[in-house]
């Protein structure tokens, strides 16, 4: 169990559908076998955008297909749909290749350059779908995942219909794995709709949870286990705790 003390939450909310990627993930069953830490690492299996123009999909690159193999499918028969989209590195072997042209005084693609900017993915997903809708680009360091979470119940508080939000981070590039060390180990990317909690099959909301103690697994584990697991309410974050908890749970 948590820590009984005073959380201010916020209001609750809905997630009407999820989506989620890893390699070697095709089952909700493996998820659970995952969280247990059991499931050897795979190529890019299962990453389907073939719905996606063909233009489209020869500018994306694994990141970007990772974030709209998940995003798609949330936002299916929805004619429109505000966006958040939330990445803490984004897609940073794209930087790294922009800042080796550099330093070899070699010209820069602006095609790379495009692609290579946080917002990217959110712009092609908007195209893909001619979606009009308000999209939003964020990175949080480590408590990105929480942090775009809160930011999507935020909207969906002051009156968004629906809120489609996407987290996606890869391997971060070898060149920086001796700096950033709490990169990520493996890909990963969920795409969770939020909606108001009346209709929504699983209502739930999020606290800022004033602990100092390190939570006991990382934001991603943590999410997946209160989606396939169905506990009360697990705690979210790494620098700040977020307490994500079903409607009448204990």
């Amino acid at each position: 169990m948590l820590s009984t003390q005073q959380v201010d939450f916020t209001d609750y909310f809905g997630i009407s559908r999820w989506r989620a990627w890893t390699p070697g993930i095709t089952r909700e069953q493996d998820w659970r076998t995952w969280l247990n830490g059991k499931l050897p690492p795979a190529p890019e299996a299962g990453l389907e955008i073939s719905y996606l123009p063909g233009l489209l999909r020869r500018r994306l690159d694994r990141f970007g297909r990772m974030a709209l193999h998940t995003a798609w499918p949330c936002a299916e028969g929805l004619a429109a749909v505000q966006y958040v989209f939330a990445s803490r590195h984004g897609a940073l072997n794209r930087t790294v290749e922009l800042l080796t042209s550099l330093a070899n005084n070699d010209l820069l693609s602006p095609t790379l350059f495009t692609l290579s900017v946080n917002n990217s993915v959110a712009g092609l997903f908007a195209i893909a779908r001619g979606d009009r809708s308000a999209a939003t680009a964020m990175a949080a360091g480590l408590d990105t995942l929480g942090l775009s979470i809160l930011e999507g119940a935020t909207m969906i508080a002051e009156g968004a219909k629906q809120v489609l939000v996407t987290y996606t981070d890869d391997l971060v590039p070898s060149l920086y794995r001796g700096i950033i060390h709490e990169a990520a180990v493996h890909p990963f990317s969920i795409s969770l709709l939020l909606t108001p909690a009346a209709n929504a099959p699983l209502r739930c909301r999020l606290g800022r949870h004033n602990v100092f103690t390190a939570a006991e697994q990382s934001p991603e584990a943590a999410l997946i286990r209160f989606l396939v697991e169905e506990p009360g309410e697990v705690e979210l974050g790494v620098q700040q705790i977020w307490r994500l908890e079903r409607e009448h749970a204990g």
